[in-house]
């Protein structure tokens, strides 16, 4: 009777096993991996935008010139523009939550003082939900053309839900800030960045900061979780194996 190491290695079982083993394995230390790099990334970013909270304001033109705001880089530039109101719907960011209470965050779309002309989002800050969904808040936007100062910003994707999901109407409400898609229900082309001023006076809204939703410590924290599974999982597997040896093997051989 062949042992039973030796009877696992020549089953098609075993070899599945084994295989569906190191698959988990290494897909736990990947995500692991995965998640310390983002973290990375994220603390380089976070003090960039640490860096820049004392930096002098820019006009947003010397952006514009260079393709900068393009990137995630733009996060926590300080800015100055002068915008204008442009004719197209007020947006509402749904699902939002400030200081305990559930609302929208608002956004208007205005035009730079560019040629040509550029269109971009300025928030306008936190509204609180109506009684009841079927109803939207009243919010009070830009009317005239106005020299604003404030901050960059850009929506990070959600990887499970990223689809922008527009309720079209005067004032659309939206599930996701996806500029790509609100760009092409619009016809209209728009920065990937946000403006999120810092000087409307007697503004009713408050405006949260949270430029980078997933810091890097909870990176960190989600990459000591996957390494954390990998080795519990490696663990149970050698616990199930040595148990499975041990009970194939004679009485007598057993310690």
């Amino acid at each position: 009777m062949a042992p039973p190491v030796l009877s696992l290695w020549l089953s098609k079982g075993g070899w599945l096993a084994v295989c569906l083993t190191v698959a988990v394995f290494s897909l736990l230390v990947k995500l692991g991996f995965w998640q310390f790099e983002r973290g990375n990334e994220k603390r380089l970013l976070e003090q960039a935008i640490i860096a820049r909270a004392d930096a002098p304001y820019r006009e947003i033109s010397t952006l514009l010139d260079t393709n900068d705001w393009r990137e995630e880089s733009v996060l926590g530039i300080k800015v100055k523009a002068a915008v204008n109101p442009a004719p197209f719907p007020l947006i509402l960011l749904d699902n939002q939550t400030f200081e305990g209470k559930v609302g929208y965050l608002a956004f208007q779309i205005v035009s730079l003082s560019q040629e040509p002309e550029v269109l971009t989002l300025i928030e306008l800050g936190f509204v609180q939900g109506a009684r009841t969904r079927t109803e939207l808040p009243n919010v009070k936007v830009l009317a005239v053309p106005l020299n604003v100062t404030g901050r960059l910003y850009r929506k990070s994707a959600n990887p499970l839900s990223s689809a922008l999901m527009a309720e079209v109407g005067s004032t659309m409400r939206v599930q996701n800030l996806n500029i790509d898609q609100l760009s092409q229900l619009l016809n209209t082309e728009l920065m990937p960045t946000i403006l999120q001023p810092d000087n409307l006076e007697n503004w009713p809204y408050s405006f949260p900061w949270n430029p980078i939703p997933l810091t890097s410590a909870k990176h960190f924290g989600y990459s000591f979780q996957w390494f954390a599974m990998a080795g519990v999982f490696l663990l149970i597997t050698v616990w199930i194996f040595v148990r499975w040896i041990r009970k194939g093997m004679p009485q007598g051989e057993k310690a």
